[in-house]
Protein backbone atom coordinates (compact mmCIF):
# COMPACT_ATOMS: atom_id res chain seq x y z
CA UNK A 1 0.00 0.00 0.00
CA UNK A 2 1.40 3.37 -0.83
CA UNK A 3 -1.71 5.78 -0.17
CA UNK A 4 -4.62 5.99 1.86
CA UNK A 5 -7.57 8.46 1.84
CA UNK A 6 -11.77 8.97 2.13
CA UNK A 7 -12.16 7.62 -0.96
CA UNK A 8 -10.00 4.10 -0.01
CA UNK A 9 -6.34 2.98 -1.00
CA UNK A 10 -3.35 3.14 -3.14
CA UNK A 11 -1.16 0.17 -3.76
CA UNK A 12 1.81 -0.75 -6.46
CA UNK A 13 0.91 -3.42 -8.23
CA UNK A 14 3.29 -5.64 -10.67
CA UNK A 15 1.72 -6.57 -13.70
CA UNK A 16 3.50 -10.08 -14.44
CA UNK A 17 2.70 -10.61 -17.64
CA UNK A 18 3.93 -7.45 -18.61
CA UNK A 19 6.58 -7.34 -16.10
CA UNK A 20 5.48 -3.47 -15.39
CA UNK A 21 4.20 -2.00 -12.43
CA UNK A 22 1.66 -0.04 -11.88
CA UNK A 23 -0.50 2.04 -8.98
CA UNK A 24 -4.16 0.58 -8.36
CA UNK A 25 -6.97 2.61 -6.11
CA UNK A 26 -9.35 0.72 -4.62
CA UNK A 27 -12.49 2.97 -4.57
CA UNK A 28 -14.21 1.68 -0.70
CA UNK A 29 -17.93 1.38 -1.44
CA UNK A 30 -20.36 4.48 -0.43
CA UNK A 31 -21.28 5.60 -3.34
CA UNK A 32 -22.97 3.49 -6.62
CA UNK A 33 -20.56 2.01 -8.91
CA UNK A 34 -21.64 4.33 -11.66
CA UNK A 35 -20.01 7.11 -9.97
CA UNK A 36 -16.90 5.57 -8.77
CA UNK A 37 -16.09 4.28 -12.51
CA UNK A 38 -16.81 8.19 -13.45
CA UNK A 39 -12.97 8.79 -12.98
CA UNK A 40 -11.93 5.80 -15.00
CA UNK A 41 -13.97 6.37 -17.57
CA UNK A 42 -12.73 10.40 -18.01
CA UNK A 43 -9.43 9.00 -17.06
CA UNK A 44 -9.04 6.64 -19.60
CA UNK A 45 -10.50 9.19 -22.13
CA UNK A 46 -6.84 11.43 -21.48
CA UNK A 47 -3.35 11.67 -23.35
CA UNK A 48 -1.18 14.29 -22.27
CA UNK A 49 2.06 14.41 -20.73
CA UNK A 50 0.54 16.76 -17.47
CA UNK A 51 -2.25 14.17 -16.58
CA UNK A 52 -2.31 10.81 -15.10
CA UNK A 53 -3.54 8.23 -17.50
CA UNK A 54 -5.93 5.51 -16.32
CA UNK A 55 -5.67 2.27 -18.55
CA UNK A 56 -8.39 -0.41 -16.32
CA UNK A 57 -10.89 -0.53 -14.37
CA UNK A 58 -13.05 -3.57 -12.73
CA UNK A 59 -15.47 -4.01 -10.19
CA UNK A 60 -14.90 -6.82 -7.67
CA UNK A 61 -17.18 -8.23 -4.76
CA UNK A 62 -15.57 -8.11 -1.50
CA UNK A 63 -17.40 -9.72 1.83
CA UNK A 64 -20.71 -8.57 -0.59
CA UNK A 65 -20.19 -5.50 -1.52
CA UNK A 66 -19.07 -3.83 -4.81
CA UNK A 67 -15.21 -2.60 -4.49
CA UNK A 68 -14.08 -0.44 -7.99
CA UNK A 69 -11.04 -0.94 -8.55
CA UNK A 70 -8.56 1.50 -10.88
CA UNK A 71 -4.99 0.48 -12.70
CA UNK A 72 -2.87 3.62 -14.06
CA UNK A 73 0.60 4.19 -14.51
CA UNK A 74 2.76 4.30 -11.08
CA UNK A 75 4.74 7.54 -10.73
CA UNK A 76 7.50 6.67 -8.39
CA UNK A 77 8.03 10.22 -7.85
CA UNK A 78 5.17 10.47 -5.23
CA UNK A 79 3.13 14.26 -5.20
CA UNK A 80 4.77 17.60 -5.54
CA UNK A 81 4.25 17.67 -1.78
CA UNK A 82 7.55 15.65 -1.50
CA UNK A 83 9.74 18.49 -2.82
CA UNK A 84 8.90 21.03 -0.40
CA UNK A 85 11.97 22.00 2.01
CA UNK A 86 12.05 21.81 5.89
CA UNK A 87 9.82 24.84 6.04
CA UNK A 88 7.09 23.58 3.96
CA UNK A 89 7.54 25.35 1.34
CA UNK A 90 8.65 24.50 -2.51
CA UNK A 91 11.49 26.96 -4.18
CA UNK A 92 10.16 29.59 -7.03
CA UNK A 93 11.31 27.88 -10.11
CA UNK A 94 9.79 24.73 -9.26
CA UNK A 95 6.79 26.51 -8.48
CA UNK A 96 6.57 28.54 -11.98
CA UNK A 97 7.51 25.00 -13.73
CA UNK A 98 4.95 23.08 -11.72
CA UNK A 99 2.33 26.11 -12.59
CA UNK A 100 3.16 25.95 -16.47
CA UNK A 101 2.56 22.04 -16.73
CA UNK A 102 -0.84 21.64 -14.69
CA UNK A 103 -1.92 24.87 -16.66
CA UNK A 104 -1.14 22.22 -19.91
CA UNK A 105 -2.50 19.70 -18.42
CA UNK A 106 -5.97 22.12 -17.72
CA UNK A 107 -5.82 23.54 -21.58
CA UNK A 108 -6.32 20.02 -22.71
CA UNK A 109 -9.06 18.92 -19.79
CA UNK A 110 -10.73 22.50 -20.86
CA UNK A 111 -10.46 21.71 -24.68
CA UNK A 112 -12.53 18.44 -23.82
CA UNK A 113 -15.07 19.76 -21.71
CA UNK A 114 -13.85 18.53 -18.78
CA UNK A 115 -13.71 20.58 -15.37
CA UNK A 116 -11.09 18.60 -12.71
CA UNK A 117 -12.60 20.83 -9.79
CA UNK A 118 -9.67 18.77 -6.90
CA UNK A 119 -6.16 20.87 -7.83
CA UNK A 120 -4.23 20.42 -4.95
CA UNK A 121 -1.07 20.25 -4.12
CA UNK A 122 -1.51 15.85 -3.03
CA UNK A 123 -3.18 15.74 -6.28
CA UNK A 124 -0.06 16.48 -8.69
CA UNK A 125 1.85 13.92 -9.22
CA UNK A 126 5.97 14.10 -10.19
CA UNK A 127 6.30 12.03 -13.78
CA UNK A 128 8.63 10.11 -15.44
CA UNK A 129 10.32 13.28 -16.91
CA UNK A 130 10.20 15.03 -13.73
CA UNK A 131 7.47 16.94 -15.30
CA UNK A 132 3.83 18.14 -13.01
CA UNK A 133 0.81 15.49 -13.88
CA UNK A 134 -2.76 16.34 -12.51
CA UNK A 135 -4.31 13.65 -11.14
CA UNK A 136 -7.53 12.19 -9.66
CA UNK A 137 -10.42 12.65 -11.39
CA UNK A 138 -13.55 11.49 -8.82
CA UNK A 139 -15.30 14.68 -8.23
CA UNK A 140 -14.29 15.87 -12.02
CA UNK A 141 -17.18 18.04 -13.59
CA UNK A 142 -18.18 16.65 -17.84
CA UNK A 143 -20.02 19.59 -20.10
CA UNK A 144 -21.48 18.88 -23.01
CA UNK A 145 -20.61 22.42 -24.61
CA UNK A 146 -17.70 24.07 -22.30
CA UNK A 147 -20.50 25.61 -19.91
CA UNK A 148 -20.00 24.91 -15.99
CA UNK A 149 -21.88 22.33 -14.66
CA UNK A 150 -23.11 21.38 -11.26
CA UNK A 151 -20.13 19.82 -9.11
CA UNK A 152 -20.09 16.41 -8.19
CA UNK A 153 -18.49 17.20 -5.18
CA UNK A 154 -16.19 19.89 -3.64
CA UNK A 155 -12.82 20.24 -2.09
CA UNK A 156 -13.44 23.04 0.11
CA UNK A 157 -9.97 24.44 1.02
CA UNK A 158 -9.96 25.64 -2.47
CA UNK A 159 -13.71 26.26 -3.27
CA UNK A 160 -14.44 29.13 -5.59
CA UNK A 161 -16.94 31.42 -4.21
CA UNK A 162 -19.27 31.27 -6.96
CA UNK A 163 -19.20 27.30 -6.61
CA UNK A 164 -20.86 28.31 -3.02
CA UNK A 165 -23.05 30.38 -4.55
CA UNK A 166 -24.36 28.60 -7.14
CA UNK A 167 -23.10 24.79 -7.08
CA UNK A 168 -21.63 25.05 -10.55
CA UNK A 169 -17.78 24.15 -11.85
CA UNK A 170 -16.37 25.45 -14.85
CA UNK A 171 -13.17 27.11 -16.37
CA UNK A 172 -12.51 29.99 -14.18
CA UNK A 173 -13.05 28.01 -10.61
CA UNK A 174 -10.21 25.69 -12.04
CA UNK A 175 -8.09 28.85 -12.40
CA UNK A 176 -9.34 29.82 -8.35
CA UNK A 177 -8.11 25.93 -7.74
CA UNK A 178 -4.82 26.40 -9.44
CA UNK A 179 -4.09 29.93 -7.40
CA UNK A 180 -5.07 28.54 -4.51
CA UNK A 181 -2.28 25.48 -5.21
CA UNK A 182 0.15 28.26 -5.99
CA UNK A 183 -0.36 29.97 -3.19
CA UNK A 184 0.16 27.20 -0.69
CA UNK A 185 3.34 26.04 -2.42
CA UNK A 186 4.74 28.95 -1.58
CA UNK A 187 4.01 30.17 1.35
CA UNK A 188 3.69 26.54 3.18
CA UNK A 189 2.02 23.40 2.12
CA UNK A 190 0.17 23.73 5.62
CA UNK A 191 -0.83 27.50 5.35
CA UNK A 192 -4.71 26.92 4.75
CA UNK A 193 -5.38 24.17 6.78
CA UNK A 194 -4.36 26.50 9.42
CA UNK A 195 -6.37 29.33 8.39
CA UNK A 196 -8.83 26.82 8.41
CA UNK A 197 -8.44 25.66 11.42
CA UNK A 198 -8.10 28.93 13.14
CA UNK A 199 -11.16 30.71 11.94
CA UNK A 200 -13.48 27.94 10.80
CA UNK A 201 -15.15 26.84 7.65
CA UNK A 202 -17.66 30.20 7.91
CA UNK A 203 -15.05 32.53 8.22
CA UNK A 204 -13.20 31.16 5.86
CA UNK A 205 -15.73 31.38 3.07
CA UNK A 206 -16.35 34.63 3.85
CA UNK A 207 -13.07 35.71 3.56
CA UNK A 208 -12.68 34.05 -0.26
CA UNK A 209 -15.70 35.90 -1.03
CA UNK A 210 -14.48 39.19 -0.17
CA UNK A 211 -10.62 38.66 -1.79
CA UNK A 212 -9.27 38.71 2.37
CA UNK A 213 -8.17 35.23 2.44
CA UNK A 214 -4.98 35.14 0.68
CA UNK A 215 -3.04 38.99 0.44
CA UNK A 216 0.02 40.01 -0.38
CA UNK A 217 1.26 40.21 3.21
CA UNK A 218 1.01 36.34 3.22
CA UNK A 219 4.01 35.90 1.43
CA UNK A 220 7.37 35.85 1.97
CA UNK A 221 9.46 38.63 0.74
CA UNK A 222 11.36 37.28 -1.52
CA UNK A 223 8.60 36.05 -3.50
CA UNK A 224 8.17 38.70 -6.77
CA UNK A 225 5.08 41.24 -6.75
CA UNK A 226 5.04 40.09 -10.48
CA UNK A 227 4.12 36.28 -8.65
CA UNK A 228 1.94 37.45 -6.52
CA UNK A 229 -0.51 39.49 -8.97
CA UNK A 230 -0.57 36.25 -11.15
CA UNK A 231 -1.41 34.19 -7.76
CA UNK A 232 -3.99 36.94 -6.55
CA UNK A 233 -5.62 37.29 -9.59
CA UNK A 234 -6.26 33.96 -10.31
CA UNK A 235 -7.95 33.81 -6.89
CA UNK A 236 -10.14 36.83 -7.31
CA UNK A 237 -13.33 36.53 -5.70
CA UNK A 238 -14.99 37.89 -9.23
CA UNK A 239 -14.63 34.99 -12.10
CA UNK A 240 -15.05 37.64 -14.72
CA UNK A 241 -11.58 39.40 -13.25
CA UNK A 242 -9.32 36.08 -13.01
CA UNK A 243 -7.19 34.95 -16.54
CA UNK A 244 -9.79 33.83 -18.62
CA UNK A 245 -8.23 30.53 -19.48
CA UNK A 246 -5.46 28.42 -18.31
CA UNK A 247 -3.92 29.41 -21.50
CA UNK A 248 -4.08 32.92 -20.35
CA UNK A 249 -2.57 32.41 -17.02
CA UNK A 250 0.23 29.99 -18.50
CA UNK A 251 1.52 32.69 -20.75
CA UNK A 252 1.30 35.78 -18.02
CA UNK A 253 3.56 32.93 -15.83
CA UNK A 254 5.86 32.19 -18.92
CA UNK A 255 6.91 35.91 -18.68
CA UNK A 256 8.14 35.19 -15.70
CA UNK A 257 12.25 34.25 -15.13
CA UNK A 258 14.35 35.02 -12.43
CA UNK A 259 17.66 34.74 -11.69
CA UNK A 260 17.94 33.33 -8.11
CA UNK A 261 15.72 32.14 -5.21
CA UNK A 262 15.42 31.32 -1.59
CA UNK A 263 15.11 28.20 -0.23
CA UNK A 264 15.57 26.14 3.65
CA UNK A 265 18.27 23.93 4.21
CA UNK A 266 18.36 20.43 6.31
CA UNK A 267 19.36 23.11 9.25
CA UNK A 268 16.35 25.59 9.04
CA UNK A 269 18.72 28.07 7.35
CA UNK A 270 17.69 30.30 4.71
CA UNK A 271 19.90 29.92 1.91
CA UNK A 272 19.36 31.86 -1.43
CA UNK A 273 20.91 30.35 -4.25
CA UNK A 274 21.81 31.39 -8.10
CA UNK A 275 23.56 29.53 -10.95
CA UNK A 276 26.95 30.10 -9.66
CA UNK A 277 26.45 31.60 -6.34
CA UNK A 278 24.85 31.06 -2.81
CA UNK A 279 23.73 33.76 -0.35
CA UNK A 280 23.21 34.50 2.96
CA UNK A 281 22.60 36.48 6.10
CA UNK A 282 23.54 37.05 9.60
CA UNK A 283 21.80 39.12 12.02
CA UNK A 284 23.63 40.10 15.03
CA UNK A 285 22.67 41.97 18.30
CA UNK A 286 24.75 45.17 19.45
CA UNK A 287 24.39 47.48 22.11
CA UNK A 288 21.40 49.34 22.76
CA UNK A 289 18.82 47.77 20.72
CA UNK A 290 21.12 48.14 17.47
CA UNK A 291 21.90 45.32 14.71
CA UNK A 292 24.44 44.48 12.55
CA UNK A 293 23.72 42.83 9.53
CA UNK A 294 26.07 40.58 7.43
CA UNK A 295 24.97 39.31 4.10
CA UNK A 296 27.43 36.98 1.97
CA UNK A 297 27.97 35.70 -0.99
CA UNK A 298 29.42 31.94 -1.56
CA UNK A 299 30.88 30.81 -5.00
CA UNK A 300 29.41 27.41 -5.76
CA UNK A 301 32.76 26.49 -7.74
CA UNK A 302 35.27 27.98 -6.10
CA UNK A 303 34.04 27.72 -2.51
CA UNK A 304 35.63 31.39 -2.07
CA UNK A 305 33.12 33.34 -0.06
CA UNK A 306 32.76 37.28 0.14
CA UNK A 307 30.56 39.92 1.82
CA UNK A 308 27.86 41.84 -0.06
CA UNK A 309 29.30 44.80 0.97
CA UNK A 310 25.84 47.10 -0.08
CA UNK A 311 23.77 45.21 2.18
CA UNK A 312 26.46 44.72 5.42
CA UNK A 313 24.82 47.48 7.78
CA UNK A 314 25.97 48.73 11.20
CA UNK A 315 23.48 50.19 14.00
CA UNK A 316 20.49 49.68 12.58
CA UNK A 317 17.11 48.96 14.30
CA UNK A 318 15.00 46.61 14.07
CA UNK A 319 12.85 47.58 11.14
CA UNK A 320 15.76 48.99 9.17
CA UNK A 321 17.42 45.43 9.37
CA UNK A 322 14.43 43.84 8.00
CA UNK A 323 14.26 46.37 5.41
CA UNK A 324 18.16 45.69 4.96
CA UNK A 325 17.54 41.58 4.71
CA UNK A 326 14.24 41.87 2.54
CA UNK A 327 16.12 43.90 -0.20
CA UNK A 328 19.06 41.55 -0.09
CA UNK A 329 16.84 38.41 -0.39
CA UNK A 330 15.10 41.11 -3.40
CA UNK A 331 18.16 41.30 -4.64
CA UNK A 332 18.88 37.69 -5.16
CA UNK A 333 16.23 36.95 -6.46
CA UNK A 334 15.89 39.33 -9.17
CA UNK A 335 19.25 39.79 -9.91
CA UNK A 336 18.88 43.89 -9.24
Amino acid sequence: MIGRGSFGEVWLALDVALQRQFAVKILKPGVSVDERLREAQIGNLLSHNNLVHIHQADVVNVHGADVVILAMDYQPGGSIETLANPAGYLSLPIVLRIARDILQGLDYLHARHFFHNDIKPGNILLGPQHQAMLSDYGITGVSTNGAPVAAPSAYLLHRAPEVVATGNVGVSSDIFQVGMTLARLLISLHHLRAVWASIGPARYAQDIAAGKLLEQKDFQNHIPASVRRVILNAVHPDPSQRFSSSLDMRRALEKLDFPGHWTVDAAGNEIGKSSSHEFSYAVSPVAAGKFDVVCTRLNVASRKSQRVIQFCKKGLTKRQSEKVISDFKSHVVTGR
